[in-house]
């Protein structure tokens, strides 16, 4: 996840917060899942949290 879809989404909004939910694919050591991430920061704050909703097979 240290990609532009997720690290860089951070460094980006950093000073202005960030409340995103990201279609990804989680694919190291394991088969591909699709999954959904919610990724949370708050203004100015060191703190960053992702959330894994791992989506249902189709």
């Amino acid at each position: 996840m240290n990609n532009f879809m997720v690290a860089q989404r951070f460094e980006d909004e950093a000073e202005a917060g960030l409340d995103a939910i990201v279609d990804y694919v989680l694919t190291l050591r394991m088969r591909p899942t699709p999954v959904r991430l919610r990724l949370l920061a708050g203004a100015g704050s060191a703190a960053r949290f992702v959330l894994v909703e791992r989506k249902a097979a189709r």
